[in-house]
């Protein structure tokens, strides 16, 4: 009988893991890749490896995640390899979800088809869905980082390359084992561990850690530290859903055993760190961002499963994981994306694009501004020709792809220059020139549009 269940969950979860592959490859096909997605792909076309590291300045991001994607770009893939890329990605992190996990095969299958697994980090492609797959390989090797230090420590410092959001998980895994098992060996006269690997390892993180800080240190964004919450209800509702979680986990735990204080703190340096980075930070909160809350619990969870807490309290843990992500309203929101992203271009980039493969000439020179809005539009166009106005250069020539915030219509009007050139104005920027319109694309799902205009001769 053993055998018997063993062999139909076995089967159960083939089955639905083929639904979940199935349906994010459908989702995917829908989805058109909008500027954020598409900037990370530009900067691995035109940039080195060694311009990679200066530009992440600007970017904002550690480089992990355009690594990836370089060597595609530099063999010119298709546009559509973007997306595929971070769609394999989460299939490979929900394949040890499902596989590697001894979770109750209803949490695993809610989990699968819900937030992070579905739509979110495997359709939109961004550098989020590293962080999902770290951590899931992370959360099943947890058990082995005694015998295995410098192959924990390299997982860890895999994850500090994701994204800055990641580095309170990163803190929390180095504190609760580096530092702890040190201070033993220091203070405690615990002899009885190899410390020198751990040593090693621990090393390696900090490196690491001052690298990427170092590395991202002085971002050019013009909203760098800023405080100003007005804007922001769902960082209120953030803060909300953490406080409840931290809280509750906080007493469950107390209750059940005191030796997993360890993986509370884990999970509460993780929450901590992104509450002062989204807070603080350079950046608003988009939807990849506030779910990644619940990549962070789930993470918990599964580093839980692998101490001695009783079963009945890690299922407890389960239930309130689909609590906390049912009255967050998240599910609202993760649907409604679904279902506009299927009705709707995310972007409006490749009708533009489109609009000048068929109408204008192969030699016809394009002018944009330095904003990736605008450079999302490149690689839709079966001939490049974008000429940045601001930096002066052709698109693949500049190195410092930073979004300047700059006038296009003192550009134009106070030279001449650029006159008998098309330009391709976006409607964020909602300059009416004077010029001839040559046409102007239709709304998108992010609210987008662009004008492409024709300077006609001043004189």
């Amino acid at each position: 009988m053993i055998f018997l269940k063993k062999h139909y969950n076995k089967l159960l979860n083939y089955f639905f893991f083929m639904i979940f592959i199935i349906l994010n490859f459908i989702l995917m096909l829908y989805h058109e890749p909008w500027r954020d997605e598409i900037h990370a792909w530009t900067m691995a076309e035109f940039l080195s490896i060694k311009d990679l590291f200066i530009v992440s300045r600007f970017d904002g991001h550690p480089v992990l995640w355009h690594l990836i994607l370089m060597p595609f770009t530099k063999l010119h893939f298709p546009i559509i390899t973007l997306n595929i890329i971070s769609y394999l990605i989460v299939c490979v992190s929900a394949w040890i979800f499902i596989f590697k996990t001894k979770f109750n095969i209803f949490f695993k299958y809610i989990v699968l088809f819900t937030i992070p697994f579905t739509y979110v980090y495997s359709v939109i492609s961004r550098n989020y869905c590293l962080i999902l797959l770290f951590l899931m390989i992370i959360g099943i090797f947890y058990n082995k980082r005694y015998s295995h230090p410098i192959i924990y420590s390299l997982l860890i410092c895999l994850l500090i390359y994701t994204h800055s959001l990641s580095w309170g998980i990163v803190a929390g895994l180095t504190i609760t084992f580096y530092v702890y098992e040190l201070l033993l060996y220091l203070f405690k006269g615990k002899r009885d561990l190899n410390i020198k690997p751990i040593c090693i390892g621990f090393a390696l993180i900090i490196l690491n850690t001052i690298f990427v800080v170092l590395q991202l240190y002085g971002s050019t964004n013009p909203n760098f530290f800023t405080s100003d919450l007005s804007y922001n209800t769902l960082l209120i509702n953030m803060f909300i859903i953490i406080f409840y979680m931290l809280i509750i986990s906080f007493i469950i735990i107390k209750l059940s055993c005191k030796d997993n204080l360890k993986e509370y703190l884990i999970m509460f340096s993780g929450f901590l760190f992104q509450i002062i980075v989204y807070t603080f930070f350079y950046s608003f909160i988009l939807f990849q961002r506030f779910v990644l809350i619940f990549v962070v619990y789930l993470f918990f969870i599964m580093i839980l499963s692998k101490t001695n807490i009783k079963k009945a309290y890690l299922n407890l843990f389960c239930v309130l994981y689909i609590i906390f992500i049912i009255i967050s309203g998240v599910l609202n929101l993760f649907y409604t994306h679904i279902e506009l992203d299927i009705k709707r271009p995310y972007s409006s980039a490749q009708e533009m694009a489109n609009f000048i493969n068929k109408n204008l000439s192969h030699e016809d020179t394009i002018l944009i501004d330095s904003s990736i809005i605008c450079q999302t539009i490149e690689p839709y166009l079966e001939h490049s020709h974008l000429y940045d106005i601001v930096y002066n250069d052709y698109l693949e020539n500049i190195k410092y792809m930073a979004n300047i915030d700059t006038n296009i219509y003192d550009i134009l009007n106070n030279s001449n220059k650029y006159d008998g050139y098309y330009i391709i104005i976006s409607n964020y920027n909602n300059y009416h020139l004077n010029q001839k319109l040559i046409y102007r694309t239709s709304r998108s799902l992010t609210d987008e549009s662009y004008s492409l205009y024709y300077i006609e001769n001043k004189e």
